[in-house]
């Protein structure tokens, strides 16, 4: 029998027994906090105290209780499994969809990334995390096939509205599709401003990034071209990928100048 398993048994088969763990982490810790804590009687918090203690994990002093030196490893080390669990679960159904290999990284750099699904019940969860990112950055890049009215939108109150400076590479389905919205003339605005440099790019673009305040962000696509998720992470490798990506688009693509737009016709002048 693996002792080592039982330890870790011991601490996933309860929710109480993480946070108790996880609070006294942070310091010492009475019996009554602990109980505010997890939720717990007294009687539970007792038994778990004891068997902590038992295994050399935490020492009672006075009225409070603090972890030992091994219950400190044991605390980070349990916490560090929970979090890359947790980051294995948010990213199994992406993973297909991430050029792991093309960035040069492994899956455990994206264990601190944050990660949006779309699913059945909130099919538009990356389009609204998307806009909540335009809405609250200083200044971001963009490259993408898909530039949806919610997005239009967001990016003229941060550009046009607000200060954030903007450069983009889109594809020109976005740039039809944009002025044969509602929001054509927001995003006709949205090239015109100073503060944002716009460019059409004629090739397919596989990987739709975007950069915005030192985020890295990555959408993420099926084989069927539908968006399924969005990482976003701080992470130096995947962040000079993205704007190594970006740049290279850049290069080859042709800046869109604002009289090219008919916003009364909503097509693009040749």
């Amino acid at each position: 029998m693996d002792d080592a398993l039982d330890d870790i048994r011991f601490l996933a088969d309860s929710e109480h027994r993480a946070v108790v763990m996880s609070a006294l982490a942070d310091g010492p810790r009475s019996r009554a906090d602990l109980r505010d804590v997890t939720g717990a009687s007294s009687a539970t918090v007792g038994r778990m105290l004891q068997a902590f203690e038992e295994r050399g994990w935490l020492v009672r002093n006075g009225h409070e209780y603090a972890l030992t030196a091994l219950g400190s490893f044991v605390a980070r080390s349990f916490d560090g499994l929970h979090r890359d669990m947790a980051a294995a679960r948010d990213l199994h159904e992406l993973l297909p969809g991430v050029p792991l290999d093309d960035i040069g990284i492994g899956v455990e750099q994206l264990a601190d990334a944050r990660v949006t699904r779309a699913t059945h019940e909130n099919p538009f969860a990356v389009v609204s995390r998307v806009r909540e990112i335009e809405l609250t950055t200083d200044a971001g890049l963009s490259l993408t096939d898909f530039f949806p009215e919610p997005c239009i939108d967001g990016r003229y109150e941060a550009v046009v509205e607000g200060d954030q400076t903007f450069e983009a590479v889109f594809a020109p389905v976005v740039i039809e599709k944009a002025m044969a919205s509602d929001a054509a003339e927001k995003f006709a605005a949205i090239v015109a401003a100073d503060r944002s440099d716009v460019y059409v790019y004629e090739g397919p673009i596989e990987h739709p990034v975007m950069f915005h305040d030192g985020l890295a962000c990555l959408i993420v696509r099926n084989d069927q071209n539908i968006t399924e998720g969005l990482i976003e992470t701080t992470d130096e490798t995947v962040v000079e990928w993205v704007k190594d990506v970006f740049e290279r688009h850049r290069a080859t693509a042709r800046r869109l100048a604002p009289e090219e737009l008919a916003t009364g016709e909503g097509e693009v002048v040749a």
